[in-house]
């Protein structure tokens, strides 16, 4: 037993451990309609009578947010308008719960679809053009074939379990040499210790909820997690601690999980580890027909990077640890076969 064991920890110590970092651009492109607009175009739609909530929802329409980050940070700049603490938790609850049941019956969609190849999202170098994908190749060369991949997720959906049928929490041998160790909710999932908020009590507008500790635990998203004591901020440290390379898709790096960002920053700071890949996606930035821009619009990428995540490193610095390409789908999907109905 003894022997098995050390060979097994062998194997896994070799491997190239990668890291996900999972937005709700995934969604969308697996033709969810989970954008903030859509929800909250249901949203408005829905009646009530409930004064407080019909404050929230004109002032949240004033105001044109375009990402589910510029909610949340509305909602904490929304504080400041809210009479007590009890107005303000009664409108975060009726957002959470109508959301709830919006994604619930967006997510029964994902079932008409299928994976159709996992490799892209086994090998992001095919994503890029031949200079990034020479850097991305040479430094996977550091280590064996095998890769452990772990996925961090902001979204609440379990769209990524179902496509990839990932059960039970269970590592998933995805290859002969690559396995999927863990997904984890860094904000919960729809049925369970789902959270919507900021990032700190800064991003709190009304400065006598920052210290409240009903408004902290529920709206501020780390001390959510800490205080349902789920680990779930301990794991995930953790795993970007030990990643080599972090791959980072359909997340608009919103200040409301900037946390992340700023650890992910000082991870950077270490050593030349980890091997930073950004799949952003903008339908303005075309590179099939400007390919000669794709160096500027890199650096412009580069640059949000290290003003989002706080690294010192300079820009020539970050963008040799950087990897990036546009408009790409991670998972490409096709129906799934409907059976004949017989008779």
């Amino acid at each position: 037993m003894s022997g098995g064991r050390s060979q097994w920890l062998v194997k896994d110590y070799i491997k190239m451990r990668i890291l996900y970092i999972i937005g709700n651009g995934l969604d969308i492109a697996h033709h969810l309609n989970t954008s903030y607009q859509d929800f909250f175009n249901y949203y408005l739609s829905l009646l009530t009578t409930d004064g407080d909530i019909i404050d929230m929802k004109n002032d949240i329409k004033g105001q044109r947010y375009e990402t589910w980050a510029d909610l949340e940070m509305g909602l904490g700049a929304y504080s400041s308008k809210c009479a007590n603490k009890e107005v303000f938790l009664k409108c975060l609850l009726d957002i959470k719960e109508n959301l709830t049941e919006y994604l619930k019956k967006e997510s029964q969609k994902i079932g008409l679809y299928e994976i159709s190849s996992i490799d892209a999202f086994l090998n992001p170098s095919l994503f890029f053009e031949p200079e990034p994908q020479t850097r991305y190749d040479s430094f996977c060369n550091r280590k064996s074939a095998g890769k452990k991949i772990d996925i961090i997720t902001f979204n609440y959906t379990t769209t990524l379990e179902l496509l990839l049928g990932f059960k039970n929490n269970t590592p998933l041998q995805l290859t002969s040499m690559s396995v999927l160790n863990s997904i984890q909710h860094i904000h919960g999932t729809l049925t369970d210790m789902m959270v919507m908020g900021v990032n700190d009590s800064s991003q709190i507008a009304n400065t006598t909820f920052n210290t409240d500790m009903d408004i902290v635990e529920d709206f501020i998203k780390p001390e959510y997690n800490d205080a349902c004591l789920n680990n779930k901020n301990r794991i995930c440290e953790s795993i970007i601690q030990n990643a080599e390379i972090i791959v980072l898709y359909g997340t608009s790096l919103g200040f409301s999980d900037d946390k992340w960002w700023k650890f992910i920053g000082k991870r950077m700071e270490y050593d030349d580890y980890p091997l930073l890949t950004y799949l952003p996606f903008d339908e303005k930035k075309d590179p099939q027909t400007a390919p000669n821009r794709l160096r500027r619009w890199t650096m412009e990428y580069v640059r949000e990077v290290r003003n989002k995540f706080g690294i010192t490193l300079d820009e020539k610095g970050l963008a040799e640890r950087m990897c990036i390409a546009l408009n790409k789908r991670l998972f490409p999907i096709k129906k799934v076969a409907q059976q004949p109905i017989t008779r």
